[in-house]
């Protein structure tokens, strides 16, 4: 008796094992590269408050490598550069 109820936890064991891994593979997609850069172009004049938001969304995509001029139109908009 002992025996027939270990043998019948196996397949519910495996079938949390595939509901964990099924939850998992559902994470959402990363913006792309190219997706990021539309949305850099797409801020126009000059801002506010820096946008730390879009700051923390190109360092979390350091493979884009973006430019030093689309980091600063990203955070400050059209904001002029500071010359030196």
């Amino acid at each position: 008796m002992l025996t027939y109820i270990k043998h019948n936890y196996f397949p519910v064991i495996g079938l949390l094992g595939l509901l964990a891994v099924n939850a998992n593979a559902a994470a959402p997609q990363a913006e792309s590269c190219e997706q990021i850069r539309l949305q850099i172009k797409a801020q126009t004049g000059v801002l506010p408050t820096p946008d730390t938001a879009m700051l923390k969304k190109l360092h979390a995509r350091l493979e884009c490598r973006f430019s030093p001029d689309e980091v600063y139109q990203a955070v400050y908009g059209d904001k002029p550069m500071a010359k030196k």
